[in-house]
């Protein structure tokens, strides 16, 4: 059919293709399509086939014998209903398709007999939307205003004229010469190959397809689609075709873009379903890119110095785990696999440090779930913001906190060294033994290990140092104060408290050691747990 926008009309009779050339029958009405495409520079191709590219054949002549469509309604059993209204009403709703197959040109193509096929069109239009290649009266494209109409190169004016009976021209007979006056481009392009098409078919209900690469373009997009239909000689609802609207991805792109310009905030939003194609961000990458047929791994040269028409090029998506094209896609690229390892926590920020690039910090991530089940869209929507790393954050050998950390802590190791040396060479002295001198002797070692443990936090700030910092020092407070704890428990257990004067009791130094022992292994149970469930990061 024609459709126009304000700078481009496109055009495809209806049809089969992959029509045999050796076909002299066949070819009477083709003819007029084999003559009828243009290469990059304007200049006359015929429509023939390549090997791997598509085409419809139908089971008949004219495409004309019907099948039930492969729709739910349509292949219902309706004879097995118990009523005749039911069974009625059910006939009612089946839906009727043109029996045809969609084949592949095979390698060997060249062997065989050659196929053409119907070309897609692209016009320059006028301000009304009619084809035209009037110099001046042409919508050029990418700019605003009139200009003329040229060929793919951008060099060559159009000048197209033909003559045949074509039904573009009002049919009955008709002669015409601009049936493809204003026609720049021409492929094999045909509906039916594609997904939003091929989707309608088979749910024979509006719809909304999944986000897909626009045809022969750069674009991402998602269409709504509705089937259409016509009535047979039999009374039979027949699928005619689709009616279809595109909305373009680059239009998140654009707002995103235009809303986050001169901010260091990105956004980025992924396709949840593997392998998580990238489809747009405000970075401007729009997760697609212009490769060689032959070796994907190579851009398609753009050069208006190279002929196109030579190349085979096509356009591929990105997953966003092969972003690196840039810095700010590679920033992209290393925290999605940063929060893809993290099970993509939604109450906390992940950051990453990413060391090939000129910034002295980290970027702070989180993702957000978007689905919509109705129309089939499940994406995720990642912020990404960089933080720098604040000269507090650690304490490095020259630095004055570096100072007065060794300062204090070198006080706190000598006074409880020295206590402790003290207490155990007067262990024998009867205040000594009165004050329970093995489990005072423990608390001294454990605060000469706790001012120890301070020197941890001396140091770069990476994962394990501040594992290590956690275990460390949360392990020697507890190993303090343990012995203190269960000193004074057996004191109230063997005098009392007030006038209340206790049983006499025996409470042995073995069994009050192993009162302590809960303590250092609640403790140890709970830094497993932060371990390996929430540990201590660089974050």
């Amino acid at each position: 059919g024609v459709g126009h926008s304000p700078r481009f009309a496109d055009y495809r009779e209806p049809g089969e293709s992959g029509y045999r050339l050796d076909d002299e029958e066949r070819m009477e009405g083709m003819q007029k399509h084999l003559d009828s495409c243009v290469d990059y520079s304007g200049s006359k191709v015929p429509c023939v086939l390549k090997p791997g590219e598509n085409y419809i054949e139908c089971i008949d002549d004219d495409c004309t014998s019907l099948q039930k469509c492969p729709d739910e309604e349509s292949q219902r059993a309706c004879w097995d209903l118990p009523t005749e209204e039911e069974r009625s009403y059910c006939e009612s709703k089946i839906k009727w398709c043109t029996l045809y197959v969609t084949k592949t040109v095979p390698a060997n193509y060249e062997e065989g007999p050659k196929r053409g096929y119907i070309p897609y069109t692209i016009y320059c239009v006028d301000t009304t939307g009619i084809p035209t290649q009037t110099p001046g009266q042409n919508s050029e494209s990418g700019q605003d205003g009139l200009g003329n109409c040229y060929h793919e190169d951008g060099v060559t004016p159009v000048n197209r004229y033909v003559s045949g009976d074509f039904a573009y021209c009002g049919g009955n007979g008709a002669i015409c010469n601009n049936t493809f006056s204003g026609g720049f481009s021409s492929s094999n392009y045909d509906p039916r190959y594609r997904p939003w098409y091929i989707g309608t078919k088979q749910k024979q209900k509006p719809n909304w397809s999944a986000p897909y690469e626009f045809y022969n373009s750069p674009e991402m997009g998602i269409t709504y689609s509705h089937p259409i239909y016509t009535f047979d000689g039999e009374g039979r609802e027949v699928f005619a075709g689709v009616l279809a609207s595109d909305y373009a991805l680059n239009g998140i792109a654009s707002y995103l873009t235009q809303n986050y310009e001169g901010s260091d905030t990105i956004i980025a939003i992924v396709e949840e379903a593997e392998p998580n194609y990238i489809l747009a961000s405000s970075t401007g990458s729009t997760g697609v890119k212009r490769v060689l047929d032959d070796d994907t791994t190579q851009p398609c040269p753009d050069d208006i110095e190279i002929d196109q028409s030579a190349l085979s090029c096509k356009f591929v998506r990105i997953p966003v785990a092969e972003m690196n094209d840039n810095t700010m896609e590679e920033v992209i690229s290393t925290t999605y696999l940063k929060q893809r390892e993290r099970n993509f926590p939604q109450s906390e920020l992940v950051s990453v440090r990413i060391d090939n690039i000129d910034f002295d910090g980290v970027y702070a991530s989180q993702t957000i779930p978007f689905t919509t089940p109705e129309i089939g869209i499940s994406w995720r929507i990642m912020i990404i913001s960089p933080v720098p790393v604040r000269a507090e954050d650690t304490i490095m050998p020259g630095d004055v906190t570096f100072a007065l950390l060794l300062a204090i802590t070198s006080v706190g190791f000598a006074v409880c060294s020295s206590l402790l040396i003290l207490f155990m060479k007067n262990r024998r002295e009867k205040e000594i033994i009165a004050s329970d001198w093995r489990f005072t002797g423990t608390f001294l070692t454990g605060c000469v290990l706790l001012n120890l443990a301070c020197l941890f936090m001396i140091g770069p700030n990476t994962d394990a140092f501040c594992l290590t910092r956690m275990w460390v020092i949360h392990f020697c407070f507890v190993f303090a104060l343990a012995p203190l704890f269960v000193k004074t428990y057996r004191l109230y257990k063997l005098l009392g408290v007030g006038y209340v004067i206790p049983r006499r009791q025996t409470i042995s130094n073995a069994r009050t050691a192993l009162m302590a022992v809960p303590f250092v292994a609640v403790e140890v149970v709970i830094l497993l747990i932060f371990t390996f469930v929430d540990p201590n990061r660089m974050e």
